[in-house]
């Protein structure tokens, strides 16, 4: 079976293959195109145009294990902020919900309430941060 050839690809495949841009180059293009991808086939189900995701989109290091930490709890407790919700651990559209069911799922789950001490500490830690991060004077924007 021949490789598919180089003429047909995409031109930043084109550029990864003959290594004039690194792995992580192209792999931000294919984020890049999958993201207009879905904004695109969003637009046309919903009879829509413009702009879906809010410019720039940000990538940002994870810089140590706190920073994770913050992280899993932020996108947990990030609807207290833009939905008006009191209970992000109600929010049907979180997985918060999967992390602590038993229902199947393709989360990691194991290893996030691993990383938390267990499923009570992953609860505890979420609702103490969260009112931090979200009811505290300096909150995160």
């Amino acid at each position: 079976m021949q490789p598919f050839p180089l003429i047909y690809r995409k031109n930043i495949k084109k550029k990864f293959l003959l290594k004039q841009i690194s792995f992580e180059e192209a792999l931000e293009f294919q984020w890049k195109d999958f993201f207009i991808s879905y904004a695109m086939a969003f637009n046309n189900e919903n009879n829509r145009q413009g702009a879906l995701f809010i410019n720039p989109f940000r990538r940002v290091e994870v810089a140590d294990d706190a920073h994770f930490t913050q992280l899993i709890i932020y996108h947990h407790a990030n609807i207290l902020k833009h939905t008006g919700q009191k209970n992000f651990q109600q929010y049907p559209w979180s997985s918060y919900q999967s992390i602590l069911s038993d229902r199947a799922t393709h989360l990691k789950r194991n290893i996030v309430l691993d990383w938390f001490g267990g499923r009570e500490q992953f609860i505890k830690i979420h609702q103490e941060n969260a009112a931090y991060y979200y009811d505290h004077p300096h909150a995160l924007e």
